[in-house]
Formats: C-alpha cells, sequence, structure tokens
C-alpha cells in the first residue's frame, strides 16, 4: 500500500528526471506504433494494446504539460525581463505587434518569391493568383512599417491606414480571381502526405489568433497596429480557402467540390471588401475631424 501511494505521488508531482524519462518513453512508443502499423497492417491483440498505451500516455502527457506550464511560464517571464527588448515586448502590445510583423514581412517575401517561381515554372495559373494575392498584402505591410517609420503623426497615421483598406478593395480582385479558377475550372491545391495535418492545425491557429489579435488592436489608439492585424486577418482567411481546397483533393477527389470551395472563397472575400471599406469610412472620418480641430 505504501508503495503503491509513492508510485501515486510520482505519478501526480513529478520531479524533470522522471519526465524527461516518460516523454522519452513516449516517443519510443509513438516510433514502435508506426513501425508496428507499417509492418503488419492487419489489426491484431498488439495493436489495440498499443493504443491503449499510447491513449493512456498521451494523456498523461498532456497533464506534464499543464503541471508544468506555470512553472515553464513563469520561467520564461523571468528570463525575458533581464533583456530591454524582449521586456519591452512583454508590457507593449503596439511594440509587440511591430517586432513580430517584421519577421512575418520577411516570410511573406520569401513565400510570394517561392510560389511566384512555382507558377512560373509549372505554368499554373493557381499559383499566380496566389502569389498576387500575397504580394499585395507584403506590399500593404511594407507601406505600414515605411509610414510608421518616416512619418509618424497622427495625419500619417490615417492617411496609412486608408491606403490599407484601399489596397483590401484590390486584394478581393485577386481573390476573385482565385474564385474563378476554383469554380470554373475545378483547380485545386495539394499538401504532401501528412503535412496537411500540420497545414490545418497551424492554419485554425493563426485565424483564432489573428481575431483574438484585431479585439486587442481595437483597444489601442494606433492605426499602424491595427493596419497589421487586419492584414493578419486577412491572410489568415485565405488560408482557410487554400486549406479547404487542398482537404477536398486530398480526402474527397472524387467529387466536384467546386462549388463548396467558390462559396468560402466569396464569403472570405465579402468579408475582406467589407473589412477594407470600414478601414476607408473611420481613416476619412478621423481625417475630417483632424481638418476641422487644425481650422479652429
Amino acid at each position: 500500500m505504501a508503495f503503491i501511494k509513492k508510485v501515486w505521488n510520482i505519478i501526480k508531482a513529478p520531479k524533470v528526471r522522471c519526465v524527461i524519462m516518460f516523454y522519452i518513453f513516449f516517443a519510443l512508443l509513438i516510433a514502435g506504433t508506426i513501425v508496428l502499423l507499417v509492418v503488419q497492417p492487419e489489426q491484431s491483440v498488439w495493436h489495440y494494446l498499443l493504443y491503449v498505451v499510447s491513449a493512456v500516455c498521451l494523456a498523461y502527457f498532456v497533464y506534464t504539460i499543464v503541471h508544468f506550464a506555470p512553472k515553464m511560464k513563469a520561467g520564461i517571464i523571468r528570463s525575458l525581463r533581464k533583456h530591454k527588448l524582449t521586456s519591452t515586448m512583454l508590457d507593449d502590445f503596439g511594440y509587440r505587434t511591430m517586432i513580430l510583423s517584421i519577421f512575418s514581412f520577411a516570410l511573406n517575401i520569401a513565400y510570394v518569391i517561392f510560389m511566384g517561381v512555382l507558377g512560373i515554372l509549372s505554368h499554373s495559373a493557381w499559383y499566380i493568383s496566389i502569389t498576387a494575392y500575397y504580394l499585395v498584402l507584403t506590399l500593404i505591410k511594407g507601406n505600414v512599417f515605411h509610414s510608421k517609420k518616416i512619418h509618424n503623426t497622427d495625419v500619417k497615421r490615417a492617411r496609412a491606414y486608408r491606403f490599407c483598406g484601399i489596397m483590401f478593395i484590390f486584394l478581393t480582385l485577386a481573390l476573385s480571381g482565385i474564385i474563378v479558377l476554383i469554380y470554373k475550372s475545378n483547380m485545386y491545391f495539394e499538401y504532401a502526405g501528412w503535412t496537411i495535418y500540420a497545414v490545418a492545425a497551424y492554419t485554425f491557429y493563426t485565424l483564432i489568433l489573428s481575431i483574438v489579435n484585431i479585439f486587442r488592436a481595437r483597444k489601442t489608439a494606433d492605426l499602424y497596429v491595427q493596419s497589421i492585424r487586419n492584414v493578419n486577418l486577412a491572410s489568415a482567411l485565405v488560408s482557410i480557402v487554400v486549406l479547404q481546397v487542398a482537404m477536398f483533393q486530398a480526402f474527397a477527389p472524387q467529387h466536384n467540390t467546386s462549388i463548396a470551395n467558390g462559396l468560402t472563397a466569396g464569403a472570405v472575400s465579402l468579408v475582406i471588401l467589407t473589412l477594407g471599406i470600414f478601414m476607408i469610412v473611420k481613416a476619412n472620418k478621423l481625417l475630417n475631424q483632424m481638418e476641422k480641430t487644425n481650422e479652429k
């Protein structure tokens, strides 16, 4: 009885050494399960046994993450507080938005180049349309960064915000090309093998995060921050369209899904168009208020 209680206490509050050993065992268990599925596809007692053990280990894996999360978070925050840059990022939402957006801007440039080259080499109108969409997004972000660096005044912020809204309207033209390709030509996008699951998880994560950040950005008065967050939302929305097309191609290639894909792309296009119009109206309203204030 004392031994069982001791084991239970170790399971309930494991030490770091025990957790590391468990993670190694869990990784080997997953590898063993995959090997067994490849070598012996037919279901057997060993398969079900591994499924049960894997399920239990997965549950405990999640428990250890939750158990150590507060300590890990506190340790990471203490480390970040030691440096001025990271400490400022923790406290200032606007500053954090701009710094992180610089990295995403670099990734956008790389992605545009990659998709553009792929479209040219494969003579694919689909890839070229996607490239055009992300090229517009990249130009919008570049304009926001340039305006913030050169012209950091209220008037320039409002004008940059309005420019972002205008570009969103042009962005719907690129989306219209994608809709036509989906509906008329039944074009599609494929991910290799199991990568579609990772892409799906990342796509939904970025969509949820962009929606959350949109509401957080509304609490700030910095229009540059709001512009960046709106661009991130537009990027996440079109990623949903691309993901849906890819998933239909992967799991239902025998069905004609052009109508469903076209409707989703059309809905996304309408949201981005509405967002662009809202930004233009809001920016014009702010500029008019500034003009009236200056006249007084």
